[in-house]
């Protein structure tokens, strides 16, 4: 039968709940309620409760680690920066004082001392006294980087005097002819060649040379020249320049080797040091060399020289550091024999002359004033340390070779580590 047929439910059927649909009940139903059901309801709201404070306990960790990862990493920035900042100013450190140092060797380099090269006599020099001419010819020569050099001096009541190093006795002969020039208030000539004279083995003709004055016009008249074989050589300001202060440097020993005048019966002190200075150094020299001569007796010398002294200066300053030249040629004004002859030459440069003392007295001087100076270090720099060159009076020396040889040995205390003194090989 296709009728619709309709369900009759019991009253206590349409109040049933269907099992689909969710039972919800207040708290206050949960009284009536059978005690399991009770008990399971409050489990699962505590266990709710647990993990949500878990989930919260979770947030507050992370970010807790959050900020300290964060604190952390600012530390650890900080620290890097601290840290860079000390290796650039360790290494600025390093720098000045590679840059001190490298301008120490620099200034030891240009200073150091060189043995005095070979005095070339030509044949009308030979007759010269040993007054050091061929020594200035030389170091023009030298300074000059020129080929040869030549040397005319014309005195009052003094016979003439020439002299040369590398030139053809052809050429000697065509450059005497030259004579001395007229400067005409001139400070230097330039004078040509016509490379008709002979020339060494090997060279080719002398085309050109520069001269200046060799003496003051009231002592006479004198040359100094440079000449070059090269066709293209052109002199300049600066040749002039550097010419004339080879003169100067040697003028005053000349013209006493020369007599042309008498020598200072004073010697001149050093306004620092207040130490004989560096012509007084000479003529003190020149005088105990007579002495020693006349007397036959020996003569000591000692070359010393202030190590790093372009270090000192520029870490405490040039004021400081002539402080500290002050106190050092005190010292050694101090611990220098009764006859010894304590002198400036310039810069950290001192001399001591020992009459009747050798090479041994020398050392014993340096080594004297090394203990000294090692008992009284100067604030900010520490212990000063000095390097010396020794020698003796030899039979054939005269100024210039027994100087030129302490200055050698100098320059190997120099090289050889310094706060150390040479003496130098007997010839």
């Amino acid at each position: 039968m296709n009728d619709v047929c309709r369900r009759h439910n019991r009253p206590e059927d349409d109040q049933r709940p269907n099992s689909s649909q969710s039972l919800h009940l207040p708290d206050q139903a949960l009284v009536g309620m059978p005690t399991g059901r009770r008990d399971t309801t409050t489990r699962g709201n505590t266990e709710r409760k647990g993990k949500l404070e878990m989930t919260i306990a979770v947030y507050a960790a992370s970010v807790a680690l959050a900020v300290a990862c964060i604190v952390l990493l600012f530390v650890a920035v900080r620290r890097l920066l601290n840290r860079q900042e000390e290796i650039v100013a360790a290494m600025l450190r390093r720098y000045d004082d590679r840059l001190a140092e490298f301008a120490q060797t620099l200034n030891d380099a240009v200073n150091r001392p060189h043995p005095p090269p070979a005095l070339i006599a030509e044949e009308e020099a030979r007759a010269i006294p040993e007054h050091g001419v061929m020594r200035l010819l030389e170091l023009a020569k030298e300074r000059m980087s020129a080929d040869a050099a030549v040397a005319v001096v014309s005195a009052p009541s003094k016979e003439p005097l020439l002299a040369t190093v590398g030139l053809s006795q052809a050429e000697v002969a065509q450059v005497g002819r030259m004579g001395v020039p007229d400067y005409r208030g001139a400070r230097a000539l330039q004078v040509a060649f016509n490379g008709e004279a002979a020339t060494p083995p090997g060279s080719t003709p002398i085309r050109s040379g520069l001269a200046v004055p060799l003496l003051n016009v009231e002592d006479g008249q004198g040359m100094l020249a440079v000449l070059t074989r090269a066709p293209d050589r052109r002199f300049s300001e600066m040749d002039i320049t550097t010419l004339e202060d080879v003169v100067s440097g040697t003028r005053p020993a000349l013209e006493a080797s020369l007599e042309l005048r008498e020598a200072d019966p004073v010697p001149e002190l050093d306004a620092l040091t207040e130490l004989y200075d560096r012509r007084a150094f000479h003529a003190l020299l020149d005088r105990e060399l007579g002495r020693a001569r006349g007397r036959r007796e020996p003569l000591g010398l000692a070359m010393l020289d202030v190590d790093r002294l372009t270090t000192i200066n520029a870490r405490i300053g040039h004021l400081a550091a002539d402080d500290i030249l002050v106190q050092i040629a005190a010292v050694l004004r101090d611990v220098a024999g009764r006859d010894d002859l304590p002198c400036r030459i310039g810069g950290g440069r001192f001399g001591a002359l020992l009459p009747r003392g050798d090479t041994r007295e020398a050392e014993r001087l340096f080594e004297r004033l090394q203990a000294a100076l090692r008992e009284r270090p100067f604030p900010d720099i520490g212990v000063v340390t000095v390097s010396a060159g020794a020698t003796e009076l030899m039979q054939s020396d005269d100024a210039a070779a027994l100087l030129g040889r302490a200055d050698a040995a100098l320059g190997l205390a120099k090289v050889s580590g310094r706060d150390t003194v040479v003496a130098a090989a007997h010839r």
